[in-house]
């Protein structure tokens, strides 16, 4: 349970971070890209060696490595239009509602623990991701990040889009496979998950994949490069190589992915939207106040 602790909290720490880019003008994307690679650094300095070694491409676990380090890079992108074009609570409650994925996977391919308490625990957690994320009043939040300060605002006179249904679904699908893909890697025994080797790979391909997407940007002149970017990366991956860390300790030490995952997603949410009273006076409805307690019922019978 510890090293759940200590995933939720650095995911807390994570969505603080993210508050305060829009007020110091830094761009997200560029943000995240830095971020890999400090994450790579981390673990770098936690490994004690070089991570890359030629005898890592003929383990089990690379394909998956890599594969996630695509859905890494590919999530954000595809979350930052889901804000963009649907708002903050909707890009919110398609990435926490992954467990609609994860938790199906684990029980019906791996034979994770099912019992009528822990299936009504995670239909709670299900209301709370709605509820905890509902808007207090008909625009956003008061005092959240409004979508037009976390992604590039549209020209004038530029209408939404048609048929852009499919972007919040891929937001979910990409956030259900990340942890589909660990449950896996997990249960099948592909990789030591007390070993940072796999997930500094992660970090690595997310890091090059989207540098490559940046460095088109700045010859294109579509992004801007800014030093205030590289130093929110930095700040913004010591957290983010922590949760991702102690998230697979966590799945190494017993828990089910089951488990695991419900718990980590509503606790965030729970945890960051409770930080957000306290730190930066956000006002809660009494919807969000009952998505509160049906997260702390859900994870307790979750936990039961």
């Amino acid at each position: 349970m510890l090293f759940l602790l200590l995933t939720v909290a650095c995911s807390v720490l994570l969505g603080f971070i993210f508050k305060l880019f829009a007020r110091f003008g830094v761009d997200g994307f560029q943000a995240i890209v830095f971020n890999y690679f400090t994450c790579f650094c981390c673990g770098w300095i936690h490994l004690g060696h070089f991570p890359v070694q030629a005898e890592n491409f003929g383990t089990p676990w690379m394909p998956y490595a890599l594969v996630l380090g695509l859905v890494f890079v590919s999530g954000f992108n595809v979350a930052a239009l889901t804000v963009r074009y649907f708002g903050v609570t909707v890009g919110q409650i398609m990435q926490k509602m992954s467990i609609l994925m994860t938790v199906p996977f684990a029980i019906l391919v791996y034979h994770e623990s099912a019992g009528w308490v822990k299936i009504l625990g995670v239909l709670f957690a299900l209301v709370s991701i709605v509820l905890v994320n509902w808007p207090s009043t008909p625009a956003l939040r008061s005092g959240a990040i409004s979508p037009e300060r976390v992604a590039p605002k549209r020209s004038s006179g530029v209408h939404k889009p048609k048929n852009l249904l499919w972007i919040p679904i891929a937001t979910w699908v990409l956030a259900g496979l990340l942890e589909v893909l660990l449950v896996r890697v997990q249960n099948e025994g592909l990789a030591d998950m007390s070993d940072p080797t796999f997930i500094i790979t992660i970090f690595g391909t997310a890091g090059v994949l989207g540098l490559v997407v940046a460095v088109v940007g700045w010859l294109t002149g579509r992004l801007q490069f800014s030093w205030k970017n590289v130093v929110a990366g930095v700040i913004l991956g010591v957290p983010n190589y922590g949760s991702m860390l102690f998230m697979l300790l966590a799945l190494s030490s017993g828990l089910e992915g089951s488990f695991v995952f419900p718990v980590a997603n509503v606790g965030i949410i729970v945890a960051t939207t409770i930080g957000a009273v306290t730190l930066f006076r956000e006002r809660l409805s009494r919807l969000n106040w009952v998505g509160i307690g049906l997260a702390l019922l859900g994870i307790g019978l979750i936990s039961f």
